[in-house]
């Protein structure tokens, strides 16, 4: 049965993908922040799911010292790893017009810096094992730079290009790195944002993704027609880009 850590698996996809895994029958170790909020999750979802193994590690992202201890504590609470899924993100919704440095910084650290760390330790142990698939959740938005959130968009540009390295660098041993743009998902995250479209519910994205990467996709949508709007705004020129462009 596969084995998978889900990092951010507390709310949203980060908790659908925990279920969507359990519910076939998987090991499934969450990984989130607050104790009785992770444990709540945890019990919910072993409880629908009694076949499955379902166990919990808590992290605080925003700790660096916490981010290696937790990576340990999760492959030891599954016995191994098959795959290695990080969705853990913070998006701060601004005025369009001015920056928050201290969010900006917030949302860098964590969805950037800690996921490269965690990505990092996932990346030494596969090349190790030989064998596995890491994943990470990164977005459309990190595919051009856009006055809306700029913050944003650069913490998912970096973390598409380090996946890209990381695919590279593993390929040779067996192990698939994927990539995924979810598109809109019904989540907190994008609660109360007009103008949405092609929305997903986090139980369809999941159920969507889980089987992507079961046939080893590496780069993907959940709705492939983010795909076709994804690739007309790269090649919308810049001066364009930079009036019409999306918020």
């Amino acid at each position: 049965m596969k084995r998978v850590v889900v990092v951010g698996a507390t709310d949203g996809l980060g908790r659908a993908l925990a279920a969507e895994y359990a519910s076939r029958g998987g090991w499934v170790c969450l990984v989130g922040r607050g104790v009785e909020r992770l444990e709540a999750v945890r019990a919910e979802v072993a409880g629908r799911f009694p076949d499955a193994t379902v166990a919990a590690v808590v992290c605080e992202l925003r700790e660096p010292g916490r981010i290696g201890p937790a990576f340990r504590e999760a492959i030891a609470s599954i016995g191994h790893c098959d795959l290695f899924v990080f969705n853990a993100g913070v998006m701060y919704h601004g005025d369009g017009q001015t920056s928050d440095p201290a969010k900006d910084r917030e949302t860098m650290e964590v969805n950037a810096v800690a996921a490269v760390e965690m990505l990092g330790l996932a990346a030494n142990y596969f090349r190790e094992a030989r064998r596995g698939q890491i994943a990470a959740i990164s977005s459309i938005a990190g595919d051009r730079g856009r006055k809306g959130n700029p913050a944003y968009n650069a913490s998912k540009a970096a973390l598409t290009t380090y996946l890209e390295g990381l695919r590279n660098r593993l390929h040779p041993f067996g192990v698939t790195v994927s990539t995924v743009k979810p598109g809109f998902l019904g989540t907190k995250m994008t609660a109360g944002k007009a103008g949405l479209f092609w929305v997903a519910s986090p139980a369809d994205a999941a159920r969507i993704i889980a089987d992507r990467l079961e046939r080893r996709h590496e780069v993907f949508y959940v709705y492939r027609r983010w795909g076709v709007l994804g690739l007309a705004l790269h090649h919308v020129p810049r001066f364009l880009f930079k009036r019409f462009g999306p918020p």
